[in-house]
């Protein structure tokens, strides 16, 4: 099934990428035939959670995540963050982390979500604890999940390499849990493109409308700067919007979910919603240049 799916950077953009957080491998595919036909492009699936917003623990080996994996002709992408979406951090390290990671690729998983600053943690509060809400609102809050620590960049780069030779991508992410000026962007993304990701992912926090403004603008210089696929998104109210938009201006995806369950994530469009618009928006990439355009 791996070789009859496309990799990420092979799907027409912009596409969808519809969230996977079932408890089991059974909810969970079927979760990913209804998105399916809600207009799913690809799936990224927590592997994190064990059974609460994401699969169960027993169920990351090979023989369970392939039968996953196999159940859909859409690619999918695993992700292993440090936290859950409940709050609580994961008991592995980073490096227990990637082999979950690496073991999801030897599955068929087509892409691997690997944070910033894997081999080298950021400091900073606890995810979704009153100190992280007073860290994200502060302007001068320095961007999380981004090292610069060089014995970390050369093991984050054999990670790229060794998932690129089981057949996988790799996505270098960072939530960076406080607002970025364009130019801050652009300093991760280059940064993370020289590291040899296949894709990059730069979520910002957006608290204003001033805010999603500079996010798009971010994404339209992120499009004219790298030489690899992107995602330019920000957390925040502020920021649904422009998950809509970005996708639009140069950001190569969207994600969304299938519902929203009691005590989930709400931050992300519903399937049908993206679809919608997607189909709805034709004909907005200009075509030439803006002497040759009538201005009537």
């Amino acid at each position: 099934m791996i070789g009859e799916q496309p990799t990420f950077t092979e799907i027409e953009q912009p596409f969808i990428c519809t969230m996977i957080s079932e408890p089991t491998v059974g909810e969970a595919r079927s979760v990913m035939k209804h998105s399916e036909f809600e207009g799913a492009d690809s799936f990224i699936v927590n592997l994190m959670g064990d059974g609460e917003f994401g699969l169960e623990r027993s169920l990351l080996n090979e023989a369970d995540l392939g039968e996953l994996f196999r159940s859909t002709s859409l690619p999918s992408m695993a992700c292993y963050y440090r936290w859950k979406y409940t709050g609580e951090r994961v008991d592995e390290d980073d490096e227990e982390r990637m082999e979950i990671l690496r073991t999801a690729v030897r599955a068929g998983a087509r892409a691997v979500d690997m944070v910033g600053d894997t081999f080298n943690p950021t400091p900073g509060p606890d995810e979704f604890s009153d100190e992280a809400t007073e860290y994200s609102l502060d302007p001068d809050s320095t961007a999380r999940e981004f090292t610069t620590d060089p014995d970390a960049i050369d093991r984050q780069r054999e990670e790229i390499k060794a998932i690129n030779e089981l057949g996988g991508e790799v996505q270098l992410t960072a939530h960076t849990r406080t607002h970025l000026s364009p130019d801050r962007a652009l300093e991760i993304a280059t940064a993370f493109e020289r590291r040899g990701a296949d894709m990059v992912k730069i979520v910002s926090v957006d608290t204003s409308w001033e805010d999603l403004l500079e996010t798009l603008e971010a994404t339209v210089l992120l499009n004219r700067e790298l030489e690899i696929p992107f995602i330019m998104m920000s957390h925040g109210e502020h920021g649904v919007l422009g998950r809509y938009m970005a996708p639009f201006l140069g950001s190569m995806l969207c994600f969304t979910q299938h519902e929203y369950p009691p005590g989930g994530f709400y931050l992300q469009p519903l399937t049908p919603n993206v679809r919608a618009v997607f189909d709805s928006i034709r004909n907005v990439t200009p075509t030439r240049e803006p002497a040759d355009q009538s201005w009537l």
